[in-house]
Formats: C-alpha cells, structure tokens, sequence
C-alpha cells in the first residue's frame, strides 16, 4: 500500500474514533438532562398518564369483565352449539350468529346475577347493619358490664383475670373513642362518605360501560387474537413468538385459576357459610346474629389469599361478640372448620390447587399489591405475580434446555420443533374451564344434598 493511502486510511479510523467518542459524550449528556428534566416533571408525567388511565377506564373495565365473563359465553355458545348447529343448513352462518347470541347472553346472564345479588343481599345486609347501629349501646353496656362483673374468662386462674382486665382495657379505649374522639372528626366522616359516594356512582358508570364493550369485545376475540398473534410473529422470529405465546398462554392459565376459581370458590364459602348459620340456629342452643351479613363478609374476605380469611373472621366475630358474646366460641370454631374445609377439600377442586407461588411469594405478592393498588391490590396482587413468575419459569426453563442441563435441574426435556400453525384457542384453557364448571355443579350438588340430609335429621328429632 502506498505511503500516502495508509496516512489517509490512517486519519480516517482516527477521525471515525474521534466522532464516535463525541457521538457517545453527546449521548450521555442528553440523557442525563432528559432523566433531569424527568425527575423535575414527574409528577406531571405521571399525572398525565393518570388522565389518559381516567378517560379510558370504561375500556379497562370492559377488557377485565370480558375476561372474567369468558367463561360463561363459553358455556353459552357450547350449549347452544349442541342444541342448534346440528339441524342448520349454513353452519358457518349458523355458528358466528351464535356466538355473537353467546356474548349477548353472557352480559344478560352477568346483569342477571348482580341484580339477584342486590335484591338477595343488599336488603338483608340493610337491615343487619341497621339491627346493629340500633343495638349497639345496649350491647356496649351490656358488654361492658359485663367486663366489670365477671369477665369473659374464668377469673380464678393467671390467664384468665389477665385476659380480663386486657379486654376491659381495649373495650375503654375504643369505648372512649366512639365517644369522645369520633363525634370531633363528623366533619372528616362526611367527607369520606362523600367521597365513597363519589367512587360508588364512578365504579356503576364504569359496570355499565364496561359491561356493553365487554360483549363487543367477545365477539371479536378471535379477532383481535389473531391480530396479536400476527404482530408478535411479525416482529419476532417463529420461534421466539412461539415461545412467547407459550409462556403467556401458562402464565394465563395460572392467572385465570387464581381470578376466576377463586371468585367462584369464596361464593360457595359465603354461600355454606349461610346455610350453615341458618341451619344452626334451627336448634335450641344456638343463635347466630345476622346470618347473611356475616356470610357475605366471610365470602368477600376468602377471595384474599393467607389475610383474608383471617381478617373476615375476626370482624364477623367481633359483630358476634357485641350481640350474643355466648356464642364467639361456637362461631369461632365453626369458621376454623369451615376454613378448613376450603383449604383442604373445595379450593384445590375450583382452583386447582397451588397457583405456584411458596407462602413467601405470596405474602410478598398481597403486601406488594396493596402497596401499589390498596385493596384491590390483596386481590390482584398474587395472580399478577403468578403470571410473571410462570413467565420467568418459562423463559429460565428454555434457556437451561438450550445448554443441554435440563436433567441437572430436574426439568422436562421438551421437543424444540415447532407445529405449523398455533391455535389461537387454548385446549388447556377449554379443559380448565369445562373442568371448572363440572366441579362448580358438583359442589352445589353435594351441598344441596347435605343441607336436605340434615334437615330431614333435624325434623326427624323435633
């Protein structure tokens, strides 16, 4: 090469270093003033995107209820596909009429559940709540007197006058409080009540609204899953959008036995919770207050995982103990037992056992969760989880394969080929769901059955 081609060569890799340091340097500085600024304005930022989540939470609201409502269009349009494709002419025509007839249904058969709730519930809960605030002086009185005389506990032995004297303290304090310390915060509880107001008749709006896009929504779910299904292998190669769709279609799975069984599982809870309280207090020696507003809080509160069974028993046995304090004890056990049988028996049968997060996951998931989202946040926050920990299992699991130390960490070799064509409709979903709902009416079945047995035992001893 001649001298002066290797000079020239020469100053041009020198410039090209030069240019790329200064490009770099650039770089750097712009970021450092734009992560500046978005410190500065952060707030803004985030209040912003919080107006765009404000105007478009009906589309929320309906994309959650499409979800959660699946199940039932899926009941409809298997139901009505038995009874009707058969004797059609044009069955493709045929089919697509009924499943947008499925999703019509679907959203009458929601309205149609949540006005039963209403008429069922919301009377009885009423009139319970207003039993309570009616009698609670006396019952305060009588509790107190209570106290001061006889205690609760066997006042003769060590732990029973220290239980004592501690309930008569903790009775003072919030005796004390409702006394003198509420009446002085009216001003700040007619606040709070309005602003519930205020959030009752946003969350109605947004039931309404999302209840109309959620049938919308079922009716092109095909649709927009092959919409997704085409960006995805668009922007990834065929095996990684495979494996994509893989992870998301397990990690779904587990979001949707934690949700949807776990939804279907507290309403049986509440449910037996009820029967069982009327039951009881068929008999002579038992006399439980307001059966409907304690099953409602037992079956509300089991939809938290680990807190809030916990939580739901401890209120409806401090509602009991302020009406009948006899009957704290029977009740206590009736819920350990009750809880028991959730945990043992009916919730692994509706959702399927373990969702696949150790007690440390899920207690992180809960405290997580209503740090972020606050109560919602008890509920969402260990399926939300779940889905990612599925996912990263996912993801960890074909990365060890691919290094071929698949035995070493006890994991299932797999077959890496891919099929031709990925359906957009689970089977392991369609099994999950037609497994569900077996279970659902087996459950009611033998429940019902139960409940007939002892009461037929019960008339037969009257």
């Amino acid at each position: 090469m001649p001298e002066n081609e290797r000079e020239e060569s020469s100053g041009k890799s020198v410039f090209m270093e030069q240019f790329s340091r200064f490009v770099w340097t650039f770089l750097i500085i712009a970021a450092a003033i734009l992560f500046y600024y978005l410190i500065q304005y952060l707030g803004n930022i985030s209040g912003f995107f919080l107006n765009i989540l404000k105007g478009i939470s009906p589309v929320i609201w309906g994309l959650i209820l499409a979800y959660l409502l699946e199940p039932i269009a899926s009941f409809w349009e298997r139901n009505l596909r038995q009874w009707r494709l058969p004797k059609s002419k044009d069955k493709q025509k045929t089919a697509k009429n009924l499943h947008v007839a499925s999703a019509i249904l679907m959203v009458i058969s929601a309205i149609v559940i949540i006005a039963l709730l209403l008429l069922l519930i919301v009377p009885q809960i009423t009139s319970s709540v207003q039993g309570i605030i009616q009698a609670l002086p006396s019952q305060m009185e009588n509790l107190a007197e209570t106290l001061r005389t006889r205690g609760l506990f066997d006042n003769n032995t060590t732990f029973g006058k220290y239980a004592n004297d501690a309930a008569l303290k903790i009775f003072q304090s919030a005796e004390k409080w409702l006394m003198s310390d509420l009446p002085s915060q009216a001003n700040h509880i007619i606040n709070y009540f309005y602003t519930i107001g205020k959030s009752v008749f946003s969350v109605i709006y947004n039931l309404v609204i999302g209840l109309i896009l959620s049938m919308y929504i079922t009716i092109d779910k095909e649709k927009l899953q092959r919409q997704v299904k085409k960006i995805t292998y668009s922007i990834f190669s065929k095996e990684t959008a495979f494996k994509m769709r893989r992870a998301l279609g397990r990690g779904n799975s587990k979001f949707s036995a934690a949700i949807r069984g776990k939804m279907v599982d507290s309403m049986l809870i509440g449910i037996i919770c009820f029967c069982l309280l009327t039951i009881l207090n068929l008999l002579s020696w038992f006399n439980f207050p307001y059966p409907v507003l304690l099953a409602v809080i037992v079956g509300v509160t089991n939809v938290v995982p680990f807190f809030g069974p916990i939580v739901g028993g401890v209120i409806t046995a401090v509602l009991v103990l302020f009406d009948n304090p006899r009957m704290v004890i029977p009740y206590a056990v009736l819920i350990v037992v009750l809880q028991q049988f959730d945990a043992n028996y009916l919730d692994p049968r509706m959702v399927g056992g373990s969702i696949g997060l150790r007690p440390f996951w899920s207690i992180t998931a809960v405290l997580l969760g209503s740090s972020i989202l606050g109560v919602p946040g008890f509920i969402l926050g260990p399926p939300v989880v779940a889905f990612v920990y599925e996912i990263v299992r996912e993801w960890t699991d074909d990365k060890v394969r691919s290094k071929g130390m698949a035995e070493e960490f006890g994991i299932d070799p797999v077959d890496s080929s891919l099929p031709n064509e990925f359906s957009p409709n689970d089977p392991y979903s369609t099994e999950k769901q037609n497994r569900l709902e077996k279970n659902l009416k087996n459950a009611i079945k033998n429940a019902g059955n139960a409940i007939s047995g002892l009461i037929q035992k019960i008339n037969q001893k009257k």
